[in-house]
């Protein structure tokens, strides 16, 4: 942009500086955006592998309509979530895609069910499952059914649908059976199918794959946090990989901070020219 308008190129080590110091002047940002996220009543969160410095690192996520954190790891699991201080005293739901250690913390949960319309596809396209079909019919016909309720349903109008769901899982386990167990023990456990599989987190996890029906607040997917991280996934498909931890570190805190000005309807040069002089945007603010 200096180029076109001025005829003067920014050198790269220019805009090195302005990196590194924009990323150290948005550190209480950074610490202002974690707290107003932990607190929240809803929390999306996802994850995604990020080539840096010559490995696989993990660029973590957690997000709302109006908040943006990004963070990098070499870790993809709990050490990160962790490390990152946002999850572990989150006390609201938290919105995830069924990675495992997400589970792992005492905070309600809600998974994305755009990730189950997904398998349940490939089962009634693939396997002729007609099962998947029928619950694939019923989840989205239950959140187009509660996205006409502005209360909160009651106990008497969840009960019909909750027993349709009930009884397709029940067909789905005899369309799918698990093996009768060996008459003597063996080693590890025995692998389920795909449809199995499902069957099991739909069984076991109900609360959470239908916390949209029990709670109109809650979203029926993770899309928001899907949003978020493409951003940095395009960034990725243009340079291949970040060539330093530090810059990828820096590329996350102030993308963070541009993605939370937009998210709110801010001025994005006028948060850069805040950031830059020390008196960044803060969420409080």
């Amino acid at each position: 942009m200096m180029a076109d308008l001025y005829g003067a190129r920014v050198s790269d080590a220019t805009i090195d500086e302005a990196a590194r110091r924009s990323y150290a002047a948005l550190a209480p940002f950074e610490t202002a955006v974690k707290e107003a996220l932990g607190t929240g009543a809803i929390l999306h969160v996802d994850e995604s592998g990020v080539r840096t410095a010559g490995k696989l690192h993990w660029l973590h996520s957690a997000s709302t309509d109006t908040l943006t954190f990004y963070g990098v790891h070499d870790k993809r699991g709990r050490a990160a979530i962790d490390h990152f201080k946002i999850i572990p005293d989150f006390a609201g739901r938290l919105i995830h895609d069924f990675w495992k250690p997400y589970l792992t913390y005492g905070c309600a949960h809600g998974l994305c069910n755009a990730h189950h319309l997904r398998e349940l596809t490939f089962l009634f396209e693939q396997h002729d499952q007609p099962w998947a079909k029928a619950m694939f019919d019923l989840l989205l016909t239950m959140n187009e059914w509660v996205s006409t309720h502005t209360s909160q349903l009651t106990g008497q109008q969840k009960q019909p649908w909750l027993k349709q769901y009930r009884a397709i899982l029940t067909r789905g386990w005899q369309a799918n059976p698990l093996p009768t167990p060996p008459r003597h023990k063996t080693r590890g456990r025995p692998q389920k199918t795909t449809a199995q599989n499902l069957l099991a987190r739909l069984g076991e996890h109900e609360d959470a794959v239908l916390a949209f029906f029990h709670d109109n607040q809650v979203p029926f997917t993770n899309n928001l946090a899907e949003q978020d991280i493409r951003m940095i996934k395009l960034r990725l498909k243009i340079s291949g990989c970040f060539r330093t931890l530090q810059g990828a570190q820096q590329f996350a805190r102030i993308r963070s901070y541009l993605s939370t000005v937009r998210k709110q309807g801010g001025n994005i040069l006028q948060a850069i020219a805040h950031a830059m002089s020390g008196h960044p945007f803060l969420p409080a603010q």
